[in-house]
């Protein structure tokens, strides 16, 4: 499926650059906060991490241009919860003491379509495909005195799994060369697809890029 998804990419790709007006190339990278939402996402919170890659720019007229992108974008989210809790059979307790990271590493693949509203500002919207790469869980114990829960790191094999969504977005050029780009993306795909009960869960993330047009 991942094959045929690359070969589409690339046809599509290369009837929009032969009617091309003209076309850049260029290198991004920023921040993202992501997260899950949905079903069993009581407690989690978004988490900060970060994205880097490659664009390319095809401009069809002053106002329309075809952009994919090829990055690498950490995503996942984060929880608490009370080590006094657990240790004491669910005595609620004020402080957290745990804190577990799950970092999706991703290889995403957005395909956006970018209409000028001036010289300066765009607006860009499309659909996003993301490869798991790996998901990297931490567990650290925030309570250093105590030896009790050591810090644990794992990570499993992401097996190229599909993720799909829209993002969406806006572009601010604050040269010829040099923009900025707040974007939001919702995915689509469930990630509880299969269990029971129709649960649904869906990653989230807001990323802000810098972009450099070579």
């Amino acid at each position: 499926m991942s094959k045929r998804f690359c070969l589409l990419l690339l046809l599509f790709s290369t009837i929009f650059y032969s009617n091309a007006q003209e076309t850049h190339f260029g290198v991004k990278a920023g921040l993202n906060y992501s997260s899950v939402v949905g079903d069993l996402t009581q407690g989690i919170k978004f988490r900060f991490s970060g994205h880097a890659g490659i664009f390319l720019e095809v401009e069809f007229s002053d106002k329309f241009s075809f952009q994919p992108e090829l990055m690498y974008s950490s995503q996942g989210f984060q929880f608490s919860s009370d080590l006094e809790t657990i240790q004491n059979g669910g005595i609620v307790s004020n402080e957290n003491d745990i804190r577990t990271n799950v970092q999706f590493n991703y290889l995403i693949i957005p395909v956006l379509g970018k209409f000028a509203l001036n010289d300066r500002l765009s607006v860009e919207f499309g659909p996003q495909f993301g490869f798991l790469l790996n998901q990297v869980t931490k567990i650290k114990n925030l309570d250093q005195r105590d030896d009790t829960l050591p810090d644990e790191r794992t990570s499993l094999s992401g097996d190229f799994q599909l993720d799909y969504g829209a993002t969406a977005g806006i572009s601010y050029y604050l040269t010829d060369q040099l923009s900025v780009s707040p974007r939001f993306y919702i995915g689509l795909r469930n990630r509880l697809e299969g269990l029971q009960g129709n649960l649904q869960n869906y990653n989230a993330s807001i990323q802000l890029s810098v972009n450099y047009t070579l």
